[in-house]
């Protein structure tokens, strides 16, 4: 597979309301730019002074070898430190809804997000009546993810959101334990843009984009492929195929993600640090306050529990804030958040006591690395344990048909020609292999997501199917599937 050589990398940073650093696209700059500062930076050659030339001097070497080591087709690095630039180099082939708080029209903690975005129900009334932004941002909410519902679907995010009053909430008790929604930062985007009476696209470009001066950066990957300088995406079956190069080429997605609050940004190594050091100032670029003060504050304080997973040298517990994983090391304060979008990753690490902030982009997708099965495992599902022997209860053509589910819509399962089971939704489709009894399984392979699929059919009183329990891709659990009676 070939592979054009990366300069730099914008990631299509899985963008929040808070941060702007929860994903990934990357998109390419001009590398003779991106190259390391030497003596003719005064903050690096005081460094150098103190004995540290050498390690800018072989920094390039070291993240080199590192790239290639992992596996990585393409990445970039910057590292800016007490406002200087200290390092930026690409290897290998302003907070919308603080400013809205800021300027009265919201609050974080008191009212329901419901208030301002009616759409937004649940089945339970009263856990909908006590959801705010604050709840929503720091991902404490008892709320399933529906991803899988919401993946390449050209319906508009109200619509989608309108279908969330009919999603099963296994427990309405919330808890300070984090619990990650990609939904719901959606929820919240298209809440904020109702308020201040635009678009979240419009939001986003007059709150963040032109006030903190990213003009790299933009929304969505149509949007990205209209620059002449952006990355493709890559992918590789093993970790060994990443190290020998060899990787699968990923494609530019014709359709806007409907959670864009919570992934949909695209932007450079640059633009990444130089969001990262407004926040780490504040709100203040270059002597002027540019975002709320109180309001940067108030996304970098904990609003629940990231892992209480004790580390030598960390804090005891990991805080999140609006989009921040808050942590510390040996005394520092880190703030971070890292991303993932298809064949893109990203990373941004705010270090206040050391004012020092550090970003990292790469177009590799999680098969590439070292350790592809703890990403690939959330997607890959398990199959319980198959009984041999067993026969299905109907002729092949029973199963077929349409079959709805109120949020995570329609199911359409066919007879090919060759006689074997096929399922479709929206884009994602396999061919059926009976596993026992009324059980099927199967296998959906897309560049951006791949991983098994498990159904199991049901027979109603008349003898007939009608209905299918589904475990999708991306889905938290099973769900149950009401086929669609087609006219007579």
């Amino acid at each position: 597979m070939t592979f054009l050589q990366p300069k730099s990398a914008v990631l299509f940073v899985l963008v929040l309301l808070a941060p702007l650093t929860q994903g990934a696209y990357i998109r390419h700059e001009s590398q003779s730019f991106l190259k390391v500062q030497t003596s003719n930076n005064p903050h690096v050659a005081a460094a150098a002074d103190g004995g540290h030339r050498s390690f800018f001097e072989n920094l390039p070497t070291v993240l080199e070898k590192a790239r290639k080591d992992g596996g990585i087709p393409g990445m970039s690095v910057a590292i800016l430190h007490k406002g200087e630039w200290v390092f930026a180099q690409g290897f290998g082939k302003r907070n919308p809804i603080g400013e809205l708080v800021a300027e009265g029209k919201i609050d974080w903690n008191k009212t329901p997000v419901s208030q301002y975005l009616p759409e937004f129900q649940l089945k339970d009334p009263v856990l909908t009546s006590q959801l705010t932004f604050a709840d929503l941002l720091s991902h404490r909410t008892p709320v399933p993810s529906v991803d899988t519902a919401w993946y390449r679907n050209f319906q508009s995010p109200r619509e989608l959101i309108k279908k969330l009053r009919h999603l099963d909430i296994p427990s309405s008790k919330m808890t300070p334990y984090m619990n990650y929604n990609n939904i719901l930062y959606a929820v919240a985007g298209e809440a904020a843009a109702t308020v201040a009476g635009l678009t979240y696209p419009e939001l986003i470009k007059t709150k963040i984009f032109e006030p903190l001066g990213l003009k790299d950066a933009g929304l969505s990957h149509p949007e990205m492929a209209k620059r002449p300088d952006y990355a493709m995406p890559y992918y590789a079956a093993s970790f060994e195929d990443a190290k020998n190069g060899i990787y699968e080429e990923g494609y530019i997605d014709p359709i806007p993600m409907s959670d864009a609050p919570a992934g949909d940004i695209f932007m450079n190594v640059l633009d990444l640090v130089k969001w990262g050091r407004i926040i780490l100032k504040e709100g203040e670029l270059n002597g002027k306050q540019v975002l709320n003060k109180k309001s940067v504050q108030e996304t970098l304080k904990p609003h629940s529990i990231l892992s209480d997973d004790r580390k030598p040298g960390f804090a005891p517990t990991t805080g999140y804030g609006f989009g921040w994983a808050l942590d510390s090391y040996k005394g520092h304060t880190i703030m971070s958040h890292s991303g993932l979008n298809a064949g893109y990753r990203s990373m941004v690490a705010l270090l206040p006591d050391d004012d020092l902030v550090v970003s990292f982009l790469c177009n590799a997708g999680s098969r590439g690395l070292k350790k592809p099965e703890f990403l690939d495992g959330a997607y890959k599902g398990d199959f319980p344990n198959r009984i041999e022997g067993t026969a299905r209860g109907h002729p092949l053509v029973d199963y077929t048909g349409e079959y709805e589910h109120p949020v995570f819509e329609k199911i359409v399962v066919t007879l090919q020609e060759d006689g074997s089971l096929f399922m479709k939704i929206r884009t994602l489709e396999t061919k059926l292999e009976h596993y026992h009894y009324e059980s099927f399984k199967g296998y959906v392979e897309d560049f951006s997501i791949r991983g098994n699929v498990f159904f199991t059919f049901f027979t109603g009183s008349d003898g007939r199917v009608d209905s299918v329990e589904a475990t999708l891709v991306l889905s938290s659990g099973p769900e149950m599937y009401k086929r669609v009676e087609t006219p007579m």
